[in-house]
C-alpha cells in the first residue's frame, strides 16, 4: 500500500532539510558544528519515516603498536685490576627517572607552593621520595650496583629554618628503605649541599648547617643504617684567611651530637682545601678523609697522593668505617680550571694506585650507565645488557644538566637479534620496559640494545 501523500510529504521535507543543513554546514569552521556535520554524514542523526537512511555506526582504527627503539652500544676496551670493592653513583638513575611511572627521590616545591597547599602537601613529597628509594635500591641490587648516595633534597625543607619538621611521619617508608639496603647488602650514603659550612663566620650560616646535618643524620638513624653510612661534607670557604675557617670548623664541629659527629666525613675540594690542609684536621678530630681524585688533580697536594693514602686510610681505619672514595674525570677538552671542574659522562679507568678494598663513588653525568661502563671495562659484575644505554657520539666541554642551553634529542637505532655478550657481534639484548624520553642524546629509554665486540687490551 502506499503511504499516505501526508507522510510522504513530512518524508520528502526531512530530507531536503537534511541535505540543506549537510551543505550550509560544510563551510562552517565552528568544531561544534563540524561534529554536527560529521554525525549527519555518519548517519546518527535519525528521521522518522520510510526511505530514511538507518543509522551507521562509526568503526575505530586500530591503534599502532610503536616498534621499541634500539640502541647501538659501542664496544669497550678490557683492562684489568686488582680492585674489589663496590662501585657506585649518586641520586638519580636515568633509567628510572624516565620510566612510567617515573621513579626517582628529588621532588620538592617552591616555598609559595607550601604557603598555598599547606605543610602536608610537602611531606607528602619526602614520603613519595622516600618510597621511591626502596624501588631504586632494589633496581640497583638487582643490576649489581651495591653502593648509592642519596638525595639530600629526600625531606624537601626539613632543615629550613621555617618549614622544617620532624620525620617521624614518615617513619614506616624509612624503615622499609633501610631493612631493603641492609637484606641487599647496599650501602647508602648522603651528601649535604655546599652550603653546610661548618668554618663560616657568620652564625647564621652555621646555625643552617648545624640543622641540616642534624636532619640527614635523622634520616639515616630512622632507616636503621649503620656506621659506614655517612654523611660528606666539603671545607667550606676560606673567608680570606684559610687558617682561621679551619679553627673555626674544629669548634663548631665539637657542638655537634655525637650521632652527627659519628657520620660526618670530609671530603677534599678543588678550589679551596686540598688533601694538605684537611688530613691534619681529620687526624686531630677523628674524622674520616674521602679522598677525591679528580680534585687532587686540579688542586693536588704537596705530595703524590700515592704517598699520601697510608694516612688516609687509617681515618676509616680508626673509626672502624669502610673506607669511601670519589671518581670522576673532566670533559673533553676542558682547559680552565672551571671547565676542567665539570664532571664527564663516563669515566674511562680506575685510578692508579686505588686500594682493593673499599667503596668508589662515580661522579658522572650518566650515572648508573657509568658504573656500567666500569663494569664492562674491568668486568667487575654481571652486565644486565637491555638497560645499557650508550654513551653521545662525542663529548664536548657543554654539559647536558640544568645549565646547558644546547640539550638535544636523538635516537640511535641499529638492528639484529640474538643473544648477547660482549664479544658477540651484531646481537641484541634482551627485551625490557618501554619508557619516556630523556632530555639527553642517551637516554632515550627503550628494550634492545646493539652490542658490538670488545677489545682486549
Amino acid at each position: 500500500m502506499r503511504p499516505p501523500q501526508r507522510v510522504k510529504n513530512v518524508t520528502e521535507s526531512v530530507t531536503k532539510a537534511v541535505e540543506g543543513l549537510r551543505t550550509s554546514l560544510t563551510v562552517v569552521q565552528s568544531p561544534r558544528l563540524r561534529a554536527v556535520t560529521k554525525n549527519i554524514n555518519s548517519g546518527s542523526i535519525k528521521s522518522e519515516g520510510k526511505g530514511v537512511n538507518p543509522v551507521k555506526t562509526p568503526t575505530k582504527r586500530a591503534r599502532k603498536v610503536k616498534e621499541p627503539p634500539t640502541y647501538i652500544i659501542p664496544p669497550i676496551k678490557r683492562l684489568e685490576t686488582t680492585f674489589k670493592g663496590r662501585l657506585g653513583y649518586a641520586c638519580l638513575n636515568t633509567v628510572l627517572r624516565n620510566s612510567t611511572p617515573s621513579i626517582f627521590c628529588s621532588r620538592t616545591c617552591r616555598i609559595d607552593t607550601i604557603k598555598k597547599e599547606g605543610m602536608n602537601f610537602l611531606k607528602e613529597l619526602g614520603r613519595q621520595n622516600m618510597a621511591d628509594l626502596t624501588k631504586l635500591i632494589e633496581w640497583n641490587a638487582a643490576h649489581h650496583i651495591k653502593f648509592f648516595r642519596m638525595s639530600s633534597e629526600m625531606f624537601p625543607f626539613a632543615a629550613h629554618s621555617v618549614y622544617q619538621y620532624s620525620l617521624e611521619y614518615a617513619q614506616e617508608e624509612l624503615k622499609e628503605a633501610g631493612e631493603t639496603a641492609k637484606r641487599l647488602g647496599v650501602r647508602l650514603t648522603s651528601h649535604p649541599g655546599q652550603f653546610t659550612q661548618l668554618g663560616s663566620p657568620k652564625p647564621v650560616v652555621v646555625e643552617n648547617a648545624i640543622r641540616d646535618l642534624n636532619y640527614h643524620c635523622e634520616m639515616m638513624d630512622r632507616m636503621g643504617l649503620d656506621k659506614d653510612s655517612v654523611m660528606i661534607i666539603h671545607g667550606g670557604g676560606v673567608y680570606g684567611d684559610k687558617a682561621s675557617a679551619l679553627e673555626r670548623f674544629k669548634t663548631n664541629f665539637a657542638r655537634l651530637s655525637a650521632n652527627v659527629q659519628n657520620r660526618l666525613v670530609l671530603e677534599n675540594d678543588e678550589m679551596c682545601y686540598n688533601v694538605d690542609d684537611l688530613l691534619p684536621v681529620c687526624e686531630e678530630l677523628g674524622i674520616p678523609l674521602v679522598f677525591d681524585y679528580h680534585h687532587d688533580w686540579i688542586y693536588p697536594s704537596t705530595l703524590p697522593y700515592q704517598e699520601l693514602m697510608p694516612r688516609i686510610l687509617e681515618t676509616w681505619e680508626k673509626r672502624g668505617i669502610k673506607p669511601k672514595q670519589h671518581l670522576s674525570e673532566p670533559r673533553k677538552g676542558a682547559e680552565t680550571v672551571m671547565e676542567k671542574r665539570a664532571h664527564a659522562d663516563r669515566c674511562q679507568r680506575l685510578p692508579e694506585g686505588l686500594p682493593d678494598d673499599m667503596d668508589l663513588m662515580i661522579e658522572a653525568k650518566d650515572k648508573e650507565q657509568a658504573v656500567f661502563h666500569l663494569f664492562r671495562i674491568y668486568d667487575l659484575a654481571e652486565t644486565v645488557y637491555e638497560d645499557l644505554r650508550p654513551p653521545v657520539e662525542e663529548e664536548t666541554k657543554e654539559t647536558l644538566g640544568r645549565k646547558s642551553n644546547k640539550r638535544k634529542m636523538t635516537a640511535v637505532v641499529g638492528d639484529g637479534e640474538g643473544a648477547v655478550t660482549d664479544t658477540n657481534v651484531g646481537e641484541v639484548a634482551i627485551e625490557g620496559s618501554a619508557s619516556k624520553r630523556r632530555r639527553s642524546s642517551r637516554a632515550i629509554s627503550g628494550v634492545k640494545n646493539y652490542v658490538e665486540k670488545d677489545e682486549e687490551e
